[in-house]
């Protein structure tokens, strides 16, 4: 999945059940982050909306305080990339992190690991426990295994541009300024709120009263671009929002925002690779003939002998279907 260059994000809901079960949790998190190591966005497996709401829409407020220890502040501490919260120091438990956030969630425990590339922190993993065995520098040890990895997420890959729609446009209405909303489609909120976009004022449940930050700013690029667009990271995804100017019934004008939800294609192909009754190493080549390797090529690039392959693609055409390896191309590959 790292290798397919698709961001952290649109796969986040993967890595976090991945990590969460190699590690041993109750749940996972993922936080990507701006340039300047502030959060953006994020992924939680099993947070309650009021914690989802604070955290997008207070979080200067509330939890960027001395005693705060969370994503913010673990992005400063340059001494390690991993468990300052294996043993938090005393005004952790006092902390709104904590209690507004750790705590409202139902977890008491959690340990972290900071993802850095090109320099700079890119997001931050969270692994959460209740009240029962803390975390161990054994479980810290098997976190940070997978940091060289998730660093992958963010490097460029050939392909990692296609994108398809996971269903029609969503719309949202606001007058010239983006301050005002006038409308909202029940579909355009629930994107908005499922991509957990911090800083936007979206609330994580109830309607949408106000229009989201960047309409602001999508409208104030209409003088110089008829179609602004603005790219929204989102779990499984993105969301990509178009700004229009459209002529008002009263006179004037309004602007019409439409969002549509898209998926990358390559991370569909490995999680389609990913539910196959095969092994690790199989899946591997499978991934390899989907990306449109040669059976020589692929051999080669999983270290596996011509010997070791025959038998492998048995049990892959065995559970698959497939009767060749251009059948195997022509299932799993892009469409």
């Amino acid at each position: 999945m790292c290798s397919t260059g698709v961001g952290i994000a649109a796969m986040a809901p993967n890595v976090c059940r991945l990590l969460r079960e190699i590690v041993g949790a109750d749940a996972a998190a993922i936080f990507w982050l701006d340039a300047a190591g502030l959060p953006t966005g994020f992924f939680h497996e099993d947070s309650n909306a009021a914690a989802r709401d604070l955290f997008a829409n207070a979080f200067e407020e509330l939890f960027t305080g001395e005693r705060e220890l969370n994503v913010a502040t673990l992005v400063r501490r340059t001494q390690a990339d991993a468990g300052h919260l294996l043993a938090p120091p005393a005004d952790y438990w006092r902390s709104n992190t904590f209690n507004l956030l750790v705590r409202a969630s139902g977890h008491h425990h959690a340990l972290d690991l900071r993802i850095d590339h090109d320099g700079r922190p890119r997001a931050i993993v969270l692994l959460f426990r209740v009240r029962r065995q803390p975390f161990t520098a054994d479980d810290l040890a098997l976190l940070r295994l997978s940091a060289d990895i998730l660093r992958r997420a963010f490097a460029p890959a050939p392909d990692a541009e296609r994108w398809s729609a996971t269903g029609p446009p969503a719309h949202l209405v606001v007058d010239r300024s983006g301050q005002t909303l006038l409308f909202a489609a029940d579909p355009a909120a629930r994107l908005l709120r499922e991509g957990n976009p911090v800083a936007q004022g979206i609330p994580a449940e109830g309607p949408l009263l106000r229009p989201p930050a960047f309409a602001a700013a999508l409208c104030h690029r209409l003088g110089a671009d008829p179609r602004p667009q603005v790219v929204l990271p989102s779990p499984r995804g993105r969301v990509v929002a178009t700004a229009e100017e459209l002529a008002a019934p009263a006179g004037g004008s309004v602007v019409l925002l439409a969002l549509l939800a898209e998926s990358p294609q390559r991370l569909g192909i490995v999680e389609h690779i990913l539910a196959q009754d095969v092994s690790p190493r199989q899946k591997t080549i499978l991934l390899a003939a989907a990306s449109g390797a040669s059976r020589t090529e692929a051999a080669l690039h999983t270290g596996t002998s011509p010997e070791a392959m025959k038998k492998h693609l048995v049990a892959i055409f065995a559970a698959t279907g497939a009767r060749s390896w251009i059948d195997l191309r022509r299932m799993f590959g892009e469409k």
